[in-house]
């Protein structure tokens, strides 16, 4: 026997025995490694890669030599890409050489980095002209039209053991039995028909997780009684306070010096008057500057009695016992404040309520009375019950910059209230509504803004 018909038979042998382990592939995956790792006996290559085509573009799934692909590779990054420009360019189903000169340059030079210079790639590919991924192979020596040949086929095989491995039957019992299979796919749709009935007709309460913050009830805010410059704050951040207890001074200087020339200036007055009555018998002059004088020492009086007050009125004191809260002292120290400026809230640890910050995207309908879970960060596994009793009809933006409702909610009866100031998560209960709708009306939401209906 000659050489060619020796090289005949070697040919006929290996596709047999790549037909054979194609066959015996048990996964995609199997089947993958051996799409890159056997067609080499039939089309002797360098390297292989199998790109698989999904809905949007593709992946590289398996390489030659390698057990796993590493897709943030830089050679995977580029072949990724490479691999879908060429598909996306050459969308018939078949076999076709790939050409250099017809590359972008970046692609050219990428190429001579990490390949040899010839390329082919061979769809794989269904009698109905589908193309389900592509091998891309390569290697030193230029491929033949006889290679192109071979490689059709092979593709065709190997999209057959593709399409058996991926429509394999969901009921692994029904697989050698006609009768099992089709009472097992009635009873398939039987089970689904049943699923969508129950999403419409089960109805469970509807609810929504949102953060939220213990917050004092009716606190007693604290504001600058005058404009000035805050001296010194006389108390601790959440520190307890009783009633007359000094808050804060306000920078009492130029009060204090308007005062004492109010004084000076009311006993200057009152000298002048002293002396003109005195020489008010004999000097008809002095007799008639007296009214004015005595209209002066008025208006200084109130003057320097206003000074007096507003001296007072620098030292600001709490009018109830409670818990001061407020930002840290030192940023406070020296600040200009306005009259009416809230500097800090007296508030009672025992009157609390829960804030609520619900996101726009998260709303759902909420009346007053509704049922509310608060949990705790500190104490998650014990949640406080709570009645709604707020709801703001327009949403601002909160301190985090979501655009939110809020929402206030009333402690119910608890043997001790939760710390001012504690975060958790709280649970709105809402209306009763079915399964279908709990669990879709974030997409129907999204569907709708989308559509516009």
């Amino acid at each position: 026997m000659n050489n060619y018909h020796t090289r005949q038979l070697t040919g006929c042998l290996a596709m047999l025995q790549l037909q054979r382990d194609v066959r015996q592939a048990k996964t995609v995956e199997e089947l993958g490694l051996i799409m890159v790792n056997r067609s080499q006996k039939i089309l002797p290559a360098t390297t292989t890669l199998f790109w698989q085509k999904n809905l949007i573009t593709g992946a590289i799934k398996q390489a030659s030599a390698v057990a796993t692909v590493d897709n943030n590779a830089p050679f995977i990054i580029w072949a990724n890409a490479f691999i879908n420009r060429l598909s996306s360019q050459n969308s018939k189903n078949q076999v076709y050489i790939v050409n250099k000169q017809n590359l972008d340059p970046d692609d050219i030079k990428q190429w001579a980095e990490w390949l040899p210079p010839h390329g082919l790639m061979l769809p794989i590919s269904s009698m109905d002209d589908t193309i389900y991924g592509w091998l891309f192979m390569v290697r030193e020596e230029e491929w033949q039209p006889s290679d192109k040949v071979l490689a059709q086929e092979l593709g065709q095989m190997y999209c057959y053991s593709w399409l058996t491995l991926n429509k394999q039957n969901f009921f692994p019992a029904a697989n050698s039995n006609k009768l099992v299979n089709k009472w097992a796919k009635k009873a398939f749709f039987a089970f689904v028909i049943i699923i969508i009935v129950a999403l419409f007709a089960v109805d469970v309460q509807q609810s929504v997780l949102a953060p939220a913050t213990v917050m004092p009830h009716n606190p007693k805010v604290v504001t600058s009684p005058l404009d000035g410059v805050i001296k010194k704050i006389a108390v601790e951040a959440n520190s307890s306070v009783k009633q007359g207890q000094i808050l804060f001074w306000l920078e009492p200087s130029e009060i204090k010096n308007r005062r004492d020339v109010s004084k000076l200036v009311l006993q200057v007055t009152k000298e002048r008057y002293l002396k003109a009555q005195k020489v008010a018998f004999s000097d008809p002059e002095a007799r008639a500057n007296l009214p004015l004088l005595e209209s002066q020492i008025k208006q200084h009086t109130a003057e320097a009695t206003y000074a007096q007050e507003l001296l007072e009125r620098t030292v600001v004191r709490a009018q109830n016992d409670g818990i001061a809260m407020f930002s840290n002292p030192s940023h406070w120290q020296g600040r200009p404040v306005e009259v009416g400026e809230q500097v800090m809230v007296i508030a009672n640890a025992n009157e609390v309520e829960v804030e609520i910050s619900l996101a726009v995207d998260d709303a759902i309908i909420m009346q007053p009375g509704a049922e509310v879970l608060l949990f705790l960060n500190s104490d998650p596994l014990n949640p406080l019950p709570a009645k709604l009793h707020y709801a703001s009809y327009q949403a601002t933006v909160d301190q985090n910059g979501i655009l939110a409702y809020r929402l206030t909610a009333k402690l119910l009866a608890t043997p001790t209230p939760p710390r001012i100031g504690i975060q958790g998560t709280a649970k709105l209960l809402g209306p009763q509504t079915s399964i279908f709708y709990y669990l879709f009306r974030r997409p129907l939401t999204v569907l709708r803004q989308a559509v516009g209906f």
